[in-house]
């Protein structure tokens, strides 16, 4: 019994040692073992002040991005204002320029005239009429840089200035003609420096007088050049015609001028060159857009203008000069039926198109 005890406190005493070893062991484990290291999600000081810092700077760029945008943006729009004014301003002068124009001829038709003085104010004022309406659209559209309109501006300059000195030497004549002149030699000065120099006034890479040599020579060149197709040579034709009788009218006015002719004999044959200059440069430009194919592009509405404007003002003068029974009468009917037909045949092209 004895013995059995002693067997079992022996037992009992083995179990507490192992059990006691056990534990001295895990916890030797567990202090020589590597804790493992948890990411620190705390920041530290040093990032905290750099953090705060970085904070700092970005507001401090956001503030000043905020002053200076809107100082960038005031002042692009304030020169697109400016853009859009010039615009809008160039256009009301080209629709002033047209309203007045068809003003003197309602007012030289109020007046009791013959027909045939009614049908040559008809065709002196259909010219810078249909210049001015074609003009309203090449700037609503941003057109005004195109060799076309730059001509055509020219041109309507030099109808005006030539138009005011008939008007000086003629010592009166229509009261609103001159302010349709004063107009004209305004707007299309401006409208001509749009076109060579932008509406910002320093797109443009040449300078008025350069582009000007530039058109001059690139007009007496086309003038000279062979006709490239059948509708130019009747172009270039039609603007040989009218520029022969401009320099008959040029040699008139000299002649006057050499023999102290009264003013009033140098002011008619000046209106008839004024006349012929403007309607040469328009048939000059038919024929420049001929050598180029541009008659029957989609944007060839000025030309079918052009086309009926210079077929109104050719068929008036051919009647008023014999019509079919002159030479000259002959050909003015004969080329306004050729302007006719090719405004016509290009509209209804388009239009099929």
């Amino acid at each position: 019994m004895m013995n059995m005890m002693m067997k079992l406190i022996s037992l009992i005493s083995v179990v507490l040692i192992l059990a006691t070893n056990g534990a001295v062991a895990f916890h030797t484990s567990s202090r020589l073992a590597p804790i493992p290291q948890v990411q620190q999600t705390s920041p530290s000081f040093r990032s905290i002040v750099t953090s705060s810092d970085k904070l700092r700077s970005n507001a401090a760029a956001i503030k000043t991005a905020s002053s200076v945008k809107p100082l960038m943006l005031s002042s692009s729009g304030e020169d697109f204002c400016k853009i859009q004014g010039r615009k809008k301003r160039v256009i009301l002068g080209y629709k002033a320029m047209t309203a007045l124009y068809i003003a003197v001829f309602l007012y030289s038709a109020s007046k009791s005239v013959a027909a045939n003085t009614l049908l040559a104010i008809t065709s002196y004022v259909a010219m810078p009429a249909g210049l001015s309406y074609i003009m309203i659209s090449a700037a609503k559209h941003d057109r005004l840089g195109s060799d076309t309109y730059k001509r055509i501006n020219l041109s309507l300059l030099e109808y005006a200035v030539l138009g005011l000195s008939v008007i000086k030497l003629s010592g009166g004549g229509n009261p609103i003609l001159k302010v349709a002149y004063i107009i004209t030699l305004i707007n299309t000065i401006k409208g001509y420096a749009y076109g060579v120099l932008g509406l910002d006034k320093k797109s443009g890479s040449d300078t008025m007088l350069q582009d000007f040599i530039k058109g001059v020579k690139s007009t007496i060149k086309g003038i000279c050049s062979d006709p490239k197709n059948m509708k130019s040579f009747g172009y270039w034709s039609a603007t040989l015609m009218v520029v022969t009788m401009k320099l008959f009218k040029l040699k008139d006015i000299i002649l006057a001028v050499q023999s102290s002719a009264a003013s009033k004999d140098i002011a008619m044959p000046l209106a008839r060159f004024n006349r012929l200059s403007l309607l040469a440069l328009m048939i000059y430009t038919l024929k420049d857009a001929a050598d180029g194919d541009l008659l029957s592009l989609s944007s060839a509405t000025t030309f079918i203008q052009l086309n009926y404007v210079c077929a109104l003002v050719l068929g008036i003068v051919g009647v008023l000069g014999g019509g079919m029974m002159s030479p000259l009468g002959g050909a003015n009917v004969a080329f306004a039926a050729f302007f006719a037909v090719n405004g016509l045949s290009t509209f209804f092209k388009l239009s099929i198109l």
